[in-house]
């Protein structure tokens, strides 16, 4: 037993000294083998932030480019509206010019596409050219191109610009003046100049110069004067209506002068000699009250002869007679007025009428032509608006006039009323009978 463990320790000391000769090289391949680790980890260390350095490079390049892209696809459209709304900001007789540098890089936009990179690039061009013409208006400049005149014969000859106004010279100067958009047509349309203006405008074609007339309304003060018409023809535009209303009020102001006569014939004040022309007929000495009473007005003076010839009668019986001279002279005072006053009334629903009538007319002719040419509405709705305008017009000047000669008539006969009523106080006063 002694000998076998012996043995056995033998066998383990070798083993020993062989695991120990063996250890050595594999501890220091170990050792190598953790240093390359940590190498590698920190390779990979570098590596992973030098990817998320790319990537935060790869984000913000990203991001850039999506900025870049709606600002490119925001200036571009810029581009595009201001293209697509600069004819509508230039004066009607530079579209003869710059519709033709324009045109081409239109169709050129449209083969491209919208949103390709020439389109973009022909947007920009077409908009240096926009802005080489802001650079040239302020001086001026001009070029040939043609224009219509007022018989509607296209003339050729030089179109001259400063700033937002035109001017326009036939090559034989016999036609010049300032252009301006004329509904219907391509070519502008040419406002005659005279004077000094014309004159000066005719020999800009020798000197290159000439004096600018001064339009702040851009020419449209010359269009409203050309548009606007006179009495004869605005009260044409009514129509049968119109033509209604106005003999309407023309037979009512006839009227009402005839009424200011017969009221300034017919006028009527209590006399002053009342007492006296009423102590002579009490009296029984008519022929004294008469005289009295052919001082008064004649209307007064019939009524004053029924008092004073029956003075000595029953009272109401004196006043019934009294009363009848003024109801006979009543109607003649109020003559006329009903028909006034049915002016007054028919005439606004004339014009209304006349409304309806131009409203149809306007929406037949809607029906036959479309609503896109405001030439053909212009007629009926001229009609419906005048004849409105010209119901308002008679109806309340006759309004006026008929309340004011409602007044005076009342007013007269007021007047007769209180001169039967103090003449019967002062007969019954003189007789005795006031105090029964």
């Amino acid at each position: 037993m002694e000998s076998r463990v012996e043995q056995s320790l033998q066998k383990y000391r070798v083993l020993q000294e062989e695991i120990a000769a063996e250890k050595v090289p594999l501890i220091q391949l170990i050792n190598e083998l953790e240093n390359q680790v940590i190498e590698m980890r920190g390779q990979m260390r570098s590596i992973r932030s030098g990817e998320e350095r790319a990537r935060e490079e790869l984000r913000a390049q990203r991001s850039l480019t999506g900025d870049l892209r709606t600002q490119n696809d925001y200036v571009s459209g810029l581009f595009a509206q201001y293209l697509n709304t600069y004819e509508g900001r230039l004066n009607i007789a530079e579209d003869q010019r710059l519709s033709a540098l324009l045109d081409p890089f239109r169709e050129a936009i449209e083969l491209a596409g919208p949103g390709t990179q020439e389109a973009r690039e022909k947007r920009a061009e077409a908009v240096e050219i926009c802005l080489q013409r802001l650079e040239v208006i302020s001086g001026g400049y001009s070029f040939g191109g043609q224009a219509i005149d007022r018989a509607g014969e296209i003339l050729e000859g030089d179109v001259i610009v400063f700033g937002p106004a035109a001017f326009f010279r036939e090559k034989s100067g016999r036609e010049v003046g300032t252009l301006n958009y004329r509904p219907g047509a391509i070519e502008p349309a040419v406002s005659t100049l005279e004077g000094a203006f014309g004159e000066s405008l005719r020999n800009y074609g020798s000197s290159g110069q000439f004096n600018l007339p001064l339009d702040a309304s851009m020419g449209k003060a010359a269009s409203l004067e050309k548009a606007s018409d006179n009495w004869r023809e605005h009260i044409e535009k009514g129509g049968v209506v119109g033509y209604l209303i106005i003999g309407m009020g023309i037979l009512a102001l006839l009227l009402a002068g005839v009424k200011l006569i017969d009221f300034s014939a017919l006028n009527v004040s209590i006399p002053s000699n009342l007492a006296s022309t009423a102590a002579a007929a009490v009296e029984g000495n008519l022929e004294k009250a008469n005289e009295q009473i052919a001082k008064s007005k004649p209307w007064m003076k019939a009524m004053l002869t029924e008092g004073a010839a029956h003075a000595n009668e029953d009272r109401e019986l004196m006043e019934d007679h009294m009363i009848s001279v003024i109801l006979h002279r009543k109607p003649r005072l109020e003559r006329f007025l009903p028909w006034l006053a049915v002016t007054a009334a028919a005439t606004p629903l004339m014009g209304l009428l006349g409304t309806v009538v131009g409203m149809i007319k306007t929406f037949t002719l809607i029906t036959i032509f479309g609503s896109g040419d405001p030439k053909a509405l212009s007629s009926g709705i001229s009609e419906a608006l005048v004849t409105t305008e010209l119901g308002l017009v008679v109806a309340i000047p006759t309004l006026i006039i008929h309340g004011t000669l409602l007044r005076l008539a009342k007013r007269r006969i007021s007047a007769m009323e209180l001169a039967a009523t103090e003449f019967s106080k002062i007969v019954n006063k003189l007789t005795g009978k006031g105090d029964a």
